[in-house]
């Protein structure tokens, strides 16, 4: 294995980590009416992504 693969998994690994722990605080200050609407547009977006995906037989 190269060393500069390790680096990019290394940075993926960290910035995973890193936008987990912001959104994880962060969602904690919202109001649970707009941590409803955010799940429902996620539910929304990801019905959407798998239907394409079935059309396209990914």
């Amino acid at each position: 294995m190269k060393l500069q693969y390790l680096f990019y998994i290394l940075g993926i690994i960290f910035l995973f980590i890193t936008v987990s722990y912001f959104a994880y605080n962060y969602l904690f200050s919202l109001s649970d009416m707009l941590k409803t609407i955010i799940l429902i547009l996620i539910i929304i977006i990801f019905f959407v992504l798998g239907e394409v995906m079935w059309e396209k037989e990914w």
